[in-house]
């Protein structure tokens, strides 16, 4: 199947805890979709949009299914959970289903791009006895204070995963993280309880929860690296970009944002993990980007990843 081939271009991060299933490995994901998640706020303030970094999510997908021979990639958006006005979570919504159609149209895979809204199915028979049995186990850390806090939103966050495990066939799931962890096969109490009385509510921390819940259920996880503020360095979801941060929008043109923004060691940071990430997996995609080889490293980057974002989104 070519897996450590796969694994170096395409996540660029080795000591992430990247795990894929054996009989994934062994007989691909025909039948079966390649998953991704994104929200619509920060744990402190709403969306601006879609994150730049976003686009080496759905590339890291695109390969995964392509090296695979997975039905194609599904995209949850995750619409329910947020201390955010019922007008502004509709025009979020409505925006973002407008950025990624233009996106999968351009590409030409609009065959196999899938999008689902969370709150669509969460109303059904069928997720609301999924969330019950997360419920009923996850009921034995009732006495943990963060627990007591995020309950609801974690056993919700699980209840998701499963649905979309069982429903729409989704058997590997693309996220982000920040430094490196352990990769968790296997995860007993102990660890839960580790992970909810540090209370970091992320995605490596959902996807060990749900090792725990459903510990017999072939889940494959990918990580790939958290997106990077330009000015300070700190380190956020690639997908959602707040108004405190200073991240290029993905329906933003890039070039005028990278080169308005004031040369800290940062910025040059932050050029060359787009390069490693979003650049790398343009190429081994789509095949390699021939223009701009005669500008100095940085323009050339830059030049680059302005092509890839007039190519997806038509700016």
């Amino acid at each position: 199947m070519g897996y450590s081939l796969e694994i170096k271009i395409c996540f660029n991060a080795i000591n992430f805890p990247n795990y894929l299933s054996p009989q994934i490995i062994k007989a691909g994901a025909k039948g079966k979709k390649i998953y991704f998640g994104t929200g619509l706020a920060s744990s402190k303030e709403a969306s601006c949009g879609f994150g730049f970094e976003l686009l080496n999510m759905i590339l890291t997908a695109l390969i995964l299914a392509d090296n695979f021979n997975a039905d194609g990639i599904l995209h949850e958006i995750g619409t329910v959970g947020y201390e955010i006005s019922q007008k502004y979570r509709e025009a979020l919504v409505k925006e973002q289903l407008k950025c990624i159609k233009n996106l999968a149209k351009n590409l030409c895979i609009d065959d196999k791009y899938t999008v689902k809204l969370s709150h669509t199915y969460q109303e059904s028979y069928y997720f609301k006895h999924i969330f019950e049995e997360v419920k009923n186990k996850m009921s034995l850390f009732s006495n943990i204070s963060n627990f007591q806090r995020y309950g609801n939103y974690i056993n919700l966050q699980i209840a998701q995963m499963k649905y979309l495990y069982e429903v729409e066939k989704a058997v590997v799931k693309v996220g982000w993280i920040i430094g490196s962890k352990p990769v968790l096969k296997s995860v007993d109490e102990n660890i839960v309880k580790m992970f909810l009385n540090q209370g970091k509510l992320n995605e490596y921390y959902f996807d060990s929860i749900y090792r725990y819940v459903f510990p017999n259920d072939d889940f494959s996880f990918i990580y790939t690296p958290a997106g990077l503020d330009i000015i300070d360095g700190r380190k956020y979801s690639p997908y959602t970009v707040t108004k405190s941060q200073n991240r290029p929008l993905l329906h933003e043109p890039i070039k005028p944002y990278i080169i308005k923004m004031p040369n800290t060691k940062y910025k040059k940071k932050a050029i060359k993990f787009y390069e490693s990430s979003i650049l790398s997996n343009w190429e081994h995609f789509f095949g390699e980007i021939k223009a701009f080889d005669e500008m100095e490293d940085d323009e050339k980057i830059i030049n680059k990843l302005q092509y890839i974002q007039d190519k997806a989104l038509n700016l």
